[in-house]
């Protein structure tokens, strides 16, 4: 077995007061297979500002984990993060989501390096320069991407698609290069559907969480789980919502989540602006983020759980968490198309799906399945099959799980004799000479 120094968010489990992000998950999605599989876990948690417990920390990791809580990006954290590194020893380091790659580029180690990019990180920030109108960042967002790239031995994220865009990156990182020519450089780790309690299908427990917010056994409840960002649809959304109560009295909406930044015009601000003038407003439940420990209830007591995305590079290359979360416990999902976990769940039969911008698709497929219980039920049933075999935990992170008992460094890693290391240096100083004379060459008259 390896001793693994795994850097990443804290995992749910870990801060239960604090808002949960898909972060904290992806950390949750390495962890748990990594110890199941007897490795030594030193895990190095935090980010700035966020309380944990390692209290919490569940008697079934207890005998393999090492836990040390570090506030990453507050002042002593590289020390910190060095010393560990050097007191537990690793075989490899595996690093998970884009600001904790960044982290790890700061330690000095001889040790294999996994880095988990979950979601491109260029196309997220091109999303936030959207909503700042600016392009504030991006020039920093590519350099630290680039550090990330460079100081990598393997690297994964959470799809085909960002598959083929980490390829194109790590070329232009210049880590395409004769030593690595058919090294496996990207590995795929799809989101996982964490592991959960037995789910009765049909649902047979009352609601007793959605008892208290006014929803009734005999209504249809679509359920939203998680934030509000710049590529949620709300247009899309509360038209194909508003279609809906008005075709099915018994449809309520309820949302456990809220806006994922703060600027005048967000998406979740403008939604709320939107069903305060509705006539539907009372069936319209906003409950804002919810403690973690109330999520899966949520899941358990509602009758479908919804996604919808504007179309964009990030929606491409991106994931969203939140469905995996809901087929964990048996809810079927409508989304729309674009991600390709939303295409994945279409063909296995665990999801309906509608088009971007789609909003009389969207409300229609919320109709069938509040008017077709057993068609509901069978997509329960496959959304949690789904879940507990190909979308497990253990499913999911095969690549990285086989990596780690035997991690080797990428080939172009391993150190240069003194006549290729020569070699190098004359190829880079010739790159600089054909470069100047391209420019000067560009203004000859």
């Amino acid at each position: 077995m390896s001793k693994v120094l795994l850097i990443g968010y804290n995992p749910p489990q870990l801060v239960r007061n604090t808002k949960i992000e898909a972060a904290h998950y992806r950390t949750w999605q390495f962890l748990e297979p990594l110890l199941a599989d007897n490795h030594a876990v030193c895990l190095c948690a935090g980010v700035r500002g966020e309380i944990e417990s390692a209290t919490e920390i569940p008697p079934s990791w207890q005998p393999n984990l090492q836990y040390h809580p570090i506030r990453f990006g507050e002042q002593g954290w590289v020390q910190q993060l060095q010393q560990l590194h050097d007191q537990f020893d690793p075989d490899c380091v595996v690093a998970v989501n884009f600001s904790h790659c960044l982290y790890a580029t700061k330690l000095q180690t001889t040790r294999p390096i996994w880095m988990d990019i979950y979601g491109d990180m260029l196309t997220i920030m091109q999303a936030a320069a959207y909503r700042a109108r600016s392009d504030r960042g991006l020039t920093t967002s590519m350099a630290f991407m680039r550090l990330v790239l460079q100081k990598g031995d393997v690297f994964s994220g959470c799809g085909l698609p960002q598959q083929h865009m980490m390829v194109g990156e790590l070329a232009m990182a210049g880590r395409l290069n004769h030593r690595t020519f058919a090294y496996p450089f990207v590995r795929t780790v799809p989101p996982g559907s964490p592991p959960g309690n037995m789910v009765a299908i049909p649902r047979q427990t009352p609601r007793q969480i959605l008892a208290e917010h006014g929803i009734h056994e005999d209504n249809f409840v679509v359920l939203w789980c998680g934030g509000y960002n710049t590529w949620t649809d709300v247009d899309t959304l509360f038209k194909a919502l508003t279609w809906a109560m008005a075709e099915n009295g018994s449809l309520h909406y309820v949302s456990v989540g809220a806006n994922t930044y703060q600027a005048p015009d967000n998406v979740y601000d403008r939604l709320l602006a939107l069903i305060d003038k509705s006539p539907f407003r009372h069936r319209f439940h906003m409950l804002g983020w919810r403690p973690w420990s109330e999520v899966p209830h949520f899941y358990r007591e509602s009758d479908v759980g919804i996604n919808i995305d504007a179309l964009h590079y990030e929606t491409i290359y991106g994931t969203r968490t939140r469905l995996v979360e809901m087929i964990a416990d048996g809810l079927p999902v409508v989304t729309s198309l674009g991600a390709e976990l939303s295409y994945l769940l279409r063909d296995r039969g665990a999801a309906l799906t509608f088009e971007v911008g789609d909003w009389q698709g969207m409300g229609e497929q919320l109709i069938k399945l509040a008017q077709e219980p057993g068609l509901r039920n069978q997509m329960a049933a496959t959304a949690h099959e789904f879940a507990t075999t190909a979308l497990s935990f253990a499913a999911t992170t095969k690549a990285m799980r086989e990596w780690v008992r035997q991690p080797q460094i990428a080939p172009d890693k391993v150190p240069l004799d003194t006549r290729d290391r020569i070699k190098s240096v004359e190829h880079r100083l010739r790159s600089l000479l054909r470069r100047t004379m391209w420019r000067l060459r560009a203004t000859d008259q």
